[in-house]
């Protein structure tokens, strides 16, 4: 049966989001209704016209809030997958793990808030939380919208962290895999350019 694990919650984001659809809509409202009572035909085309923007940027700002509620990574005895907001998606074997090994990346703002990549073998998934690093044997191609990235280093962040690195270790050794000597408890801090 396959494990789920949620990405920590992005407060960060989410708050001032609700923030500025409600700031919005509030302001949008005030400034249609008198149009839309009070004025002339060309005033009440143009309220229809910021009443239809006004809801797109609602409709644009809950699809986003709703990418990242969806995201997850799903483990069972065979692969990973992760997906991560609307624009990441990812599946590997866990035959292909070599290391799992909590990291302290630098700086750790610029990986903790949302999709980081190199562009070149690693790619970074948080909302917060503790870091979890995934090393592959072999690249392994994955889709970033709008393009496609081969990637060797995953940098997670994951609520039940704890629960998520047994797991993983549990089914890479059963795998029979050469990387249970290589499964680190200790946090490594990482100072290389991102």
């Amino acid at each position: 049966m396959p494990l789920h694990y949620r990405f920590a919650d992005a407060f960060w984001f989410r708050v001032p989001l609700k923030v500025l659809v409600l700031t919005v809509t509030v302001f949008g409202l005030l400034s249609i209704v008198p149009a839309l009572t009070n004025g002339t035909a060309n005033d009440h085309q143009r309220a229809i016209f910021g009443l239809a923007v006004m809801l797109l940027f609602a409709a644009s700002a809950t699809t986003v809030a709703v990418a990242i509620n969806d995201s997850a990574i799903e483990v069972d005895d065979e692969s990973v997958y992760i997906r991560f907001e609307a624009f990441f998606h990812a599946t590997f074997p866990v035959r292909d793990i070599v290391a799992i090994r909590y990291i302290d990346p630098k700086p750790a703002w610029r990986f903790r808030f949302g999709l980081s990549t190199n562009f070149n073998d690693r790619l970074s998934c948080s909302h917060g939380g503790r870091m979890i690093e995934i090393e592959l044997a072999a690249p392994t191609r994955v889709h970033l919208w709008p393009r496609y990235l081969e990637i060797t280093t995953f940098w997670l962040a994951v609520r039940e962290h704890e629960s998520f690195i047994s797991a993983l270790r549990q089914r890479v050794a059963a795998t029979g895999s050469p990387a249970g000597s290589r499964l680190h408890d200790e946090p490594i801090r990482l100072d290389r350019a991102a």
